[in-house]
């Protein structure tokens, strides 16, 4: 016999999650039309500075505008992903969905991830920094063998020397909306996994009732199982005893009729 849980009503925790949860695809969405309005901004930027340097590399100018596009993408859809995956599990997880739940705790454990994987990148590539810490880039030959280290073009120096504000408010207000998103869900996670919601994600079956045992008759020598049920009538279980015959009682004797004499 299958038995039903028992959904408990939705606790507070799970409510405010889910609004915390909505908060988090607004930001994402925020973030990704700053990456786009970034992308637009910059690729004027180069525009300008083509304008500026009339001998500029064109194939200078056109892997800058390819290197935008694909920083552009980069970021932006990896952020378009995440705010799609956590609207589309935030009415489910409110319904009670557990594997809802679950995509949720999977998108906090892989934004972690991906933090994690910058931290360690960063430690990886220091060494480099410090292998080319004494490298002279002043455009003279410094090793004796007549090669010149790697000068920066016109253009790239016109494109990135100018103080840009925008560039410096995009970059703060990204990190600053990448670090809230990763609280955000932190939050939701932790308060998705607290027993009142768990208990509301995952609800327990009510225990199934006891089938009802025939009772054996003490006679018989089996004992009762545990746990049971006394039939109200026992007569039922045993098959019936046959009864003797009965037999039809003797007929009454009948009185003869008075016998008169006739006296002549």
């Amino acid at each position: 016999m299958t038995v039903d849980a028992a959904r408990p009503a939705r606790p507070a925790q799970v409510t405010v999650a889910f609004w915390f949860q909505l908060a988090a695809v607004a930001l994402l969405l925020g973030l990704v039309g700053l990456v786009v309005a970034y992308a637009v901004h910059f690729d004027d930027e180069i525009s300008r500075a083509a304008a500026l340097v009339p001998d500029a590399d064109p194939a200078e100018v056109s892997s800058e505008r390819s290197g935008n596009v694909f920083t552009s993408l980069i970021l932006g859809v990896p952020t378009l992903l995440l705010a799609v995956w956590l609207a589309a599990t935030a009415v489910p997880v409110s319904r009670g969905s557990n594997i809802a739940r679950i995509l949720v705790f999977v998108a906090g454990g892989g934004q972690l991830l991906i933090c994690l994987l910058q931290g360690c990148g960063g430690f990886l590539v220091a060494p480099f920094f410090f292998a080319f810490d004494s490298a002279d880039v002043s455009g003279t030959d410094v090793s004796g063998t007549g090669e010149v280290p790697w000068e920066e073009s016109k253009f790239l120096e016109t494109l990135y020397s100018d103080v840009d504000p925008f560039s410096e408010v995009s970059f703060l207000a990204g990190g600053a909306g990448a670090l809230v998103v990763l609280m955000l869900t932190c939050v939701v996670v932790l308060l998705l996994a607290l027993p009142p919601a768990h208990r509301y994600f995952v609800p327990r079956t009510a225990a199934p009732q006891a089938p009802g045992w025939p009772a054996v008759h003490p006679g018989a020598g089996y004992p009762l199982p545990v746990p049971y049920m006394v039939c109200p009538d026992p007569s039922v279980h045993f098959p019936p005893v046959a009864a003797s015959p009965v037999t039809a009682p003797p007929p009454e004797p009948t009185s003869a009729p008075p016998t008169t004499t006739n006296d002549a």
